[in-house]
């Protein structure tokens, strides 16, 4: 089970405030757009939104049913709930918490033959290069967008990010890849 960090709250708001949504569109929504860096299950929206309209942050929309929703609750977000996101907004981000596995493993690697590292480090290079891909197509479509006038200035920007990202750590797995195959061998 995933950590819950208190802050589907925040994420539900921001969603809502670009549209009225479901609890299904805010999940496909979350693994379209911010899996990369960002996870929520139904058993963390769907109490959440109940706790939203608790708290007055949301309504449902009565009579708005349509076939894209079967027939589940739309939800909106209330001036309350906006004002609510806007102080999160405001607040300074928590500071980010890095765990990969593989970077552990590294920092063990001299308890394994170096070509299980190096596999490790193809397997990561492979997943880093299909998701520079990604934000490379992710861009391409907001950049369609924006020529259409709508734009999308802070999701670019928060793919941009991830193109970064995913680039230095391919980067990074290729400089360790090359350090370890130059590495001399004590062969005792």
């Amino acid at each position: 089970m995933k950590e819950n960090t208190g802050k589907t709250k925040y994420i539900l708001l921001g969603l809502l405030a670009h549209q009225p949504q479901t609890g299904y569109t805010i999940k496909k929504a979350i693994e379209y757009e911010y899996s990369h860096f960002w996870q929520e299950s139904f058993g963390q929206i769907y109490p959440t939104l109940k706790q939203l309209v608790k708290e007055d942050l949301a309504v449902i929309m009565e009579g708005q049913e349509s076939d894209s929703t079967r027939g589940q609750k739309l939800y909106q977000i209330t001036e309350k709930g906006k004002k609510v996101l806007i102080t999160w907004l405001e607040q300074a981000p928590e500071i980010e918490k890095l765990r990969y596995e593989l970077l552990v493993k590294v920092s063990f690697g001299e308890a394994a033959e170096p070509k299980v590292m190096l596999e490790h480090l193809d397997d990561f290079i492979k997943r880093n290069d299909k998701n520079i891909r990604e934000m490379n197509f992710f861009l391409e479509e907001l950049s369609k967008l924006r020529l259409q006038g709508d734009d999308h200035t802070y999701k670019e920007l928060t793919v941009l990010s991830g193109k970064y990202f995913y680039t230095a750590m391919r980067d990074w797995a290729l400089e360790a890849k090359h350090i370890i195959s130059e590495r001399k061998v004590d062969p005792s």
